[in-house]
């Protein structure tokens, strides 16, 4: 019987590592068509052409992750981590060498970083059509020239010191940009698993699979390079130095992250409630010296224009109503509006009460959560507390929300117990955003419904089930033995 267990249990071993190997194979074939398909960039298709193409990569992307999932998720421990790391190395290496065919974001990262390199101008003061001759410099793109640079000061010194690596090569800055997100993705998967196992959770390779072949990290932040990547990494980072101990260099981190973009700044109080609580007045002062020397040092190159920084451009551009729940609310009734004339006179007036009701709303929330971390402040809760305050404050309090934001909360996420609804709940929404590579992302309603609403049900449903099982499951007070 001993035999037999032992033989059957190699021969499950055998056939996950098969399957998960067949898997990989053809998810490489997706991305290496991905890659063949935009070798030249996509102006040479047409808009009907690209959006069948996209089509016939994202749906076997989707049903190849998910096959992914459950071999790894029924496999236990049988599954290799090497095997998951080989392949996302070769995903990530195809998906660097794929032209940005979505989002140009990262264009406008290398205009920022070149205005800073070759005129010397600040970024947050000079938007690029106000750089002289910026029309006729090849490292100058036609990516959101009006407005001044929105992202964190120590991603736009980033921007600078790329841009000077480049030496005035497009394509060799545009590399640099995808190096340095690949190479957050790689660390960010070992703070995941490594995260994983060091709280003791059964499956460490699930959480790992779960971020390194998910195809909105690879597809936004490798193919097509938006920071968010970088921002996940420095969330990961603290929430693993508070899992290991090295509860100093939390605050360090949180300032990491707020300091590319600004969003990580609401978790640095419950940071600051968990490091005192843990290890006293001394160690919170400094972690909060070692964070104000970072952004110090990071912000030092700008400040010197703080009279003439673009605030409130900066600020408007962070409230456009996109792809969001507030955009969601305001084209329901926009379109109830058409059916029923006198509600479209009160349009301006009922988007006004949406912004209003989501940020009070977020508010209140906050102060909630904070309260009730503060009365039982740990590691495991701050992970918790700040995958929950992202996820509330992108997908539901936030008027602008895009696809490629779910980078920053999906690491923190996957520190959470397997079968944590909210871990459970990012991860869903994360898979479903790929779809905002095709005409989704234009589709107002239909996106947040499909990619945001839908995931959440089907994960309240998978809750209430499980809860009423238990229930059932459970003994009855009073009942006959």
């Amino acid at each position: 019987m001993g035999a037999m267990s032992k033989s059957g249990g190699g021969g499950g071993a055998e056939n996950s590592s098969r399957g998960l190997v067949v898997t990989g194979a053809l998810t490489a074939a997706v991305y290496v068509a991905t890659l063949l398909f935009y070798v030249r960039g996509f102006q040479g298709y047409s808009r009907l052409a690209r959006e069948v193409f996209i089509w016939l990569a994202v749906l076997p992307l989707l049903y190849l992750f998910w096959r992914g999932y459950r071999i790894v998720r029924d496999s236990g421990d049988r599954v290799r981590v090497s095997t998951v790391v080989a392949f996302a190395a070769v995903f990530c290496v195809v998906c660097a060498l794929v032209y940005p065919f979505h989002s140009t974001d990262v264009f406008g990262y290398i205009n920022r970083g070149w205005q800073q390199v070759h005129y010397g101008l600040n970024p947050y003061v000079h938007t690029v059509a106000e750089t002289p001759g910026w029309r006729e410099d090849p490292m100058m793109w036609e990516h959101w020239v009006y407005n001044p640079n929105p992202y964190g000061f120590l991603f736009t010194l980033l921007a600078r010191l790329l841009c000077r690596l480049g030496g005035g090569s497009w394509w060799a800055t545009l590399l640099l940009f995808k190096a340095v997100n690949a190479a957050a993705y790689g660390f960010t998967g070992w703070l995941v698993w490594s995260g994983a196992r060091r709280l003791g959770h059964a499956r460490p390779a699930l959480a790992l699979y779960s971020f390194l072949w998910n195809p909105l990290v690879l597809l936004h932040h490798i193919a097509n390079g938006h920071n968010d990547v970088l921002v996940g990494f420095t969330l990961a980072l603290a929430a693993y130095l508070a899992v290991t101990g090295r509860d100093v260099w939390v605050l360090p981190a949180l300032a990491a992250a707020a300091a590319l973009k600004y969003a990580a700044v609401l978790l640095v109080p419950a940071a600051l409630i968990y490091v005192f609580k843990k290890r006293g007045w001394k160690t919170a002062a400094l972690g909060c010296l070692l964070a104000g020397l970072l952004v110090a040092a990071a912000a030092a190159p700008y400040v010197a224009d703080w009279r003439q920084l673009r605030l409130a451009d900066i600020r408007d551009n962070a409230t456009l109503v996109d792809n969001s729940l507030h955009s969601f609310l305001i084209h329901v009734y926009t379109n109830a509006g058409r059916l029923v004339a006198p509600l479209a006179q009160h349009r301006e007036a009922v988007n006004a009460a949406i912004k209003t009701a989501l940020r009070c709303g977020f508010v209140v929330f906050l102060a909630a959560a904070y309260l009730r971390f503060r009365r039982r402040a740990s590691a495991e809760r701050l992970v918790e507390l700040s995958a929950l305050v992202l996820l509330v404050l992108l997908c539901v309090a936030s008027s602008k929300f895009n696809a490629w934001y779910m980078a920053m909360v999906l690491p923190v996420a996957l520190l959470l117990p397997e079968r944590h609804p909210l871990r459970r709940l990012t991860l869903l929404i994360s898979v479903a955003q790929t779809l905002s590579l095709t005409f989704f992302k234009q589709a107002y309603m239909l996106n947040y419904f499909v990619m945001v609403l839908v995931p959440a049900l089907i994960v309240f449903r998978q809750v209430r089930r499980e809860r009423a099982a238990a229930d059932l499951s459970s003994p009855r007070v009073g009942s006959s033995s």
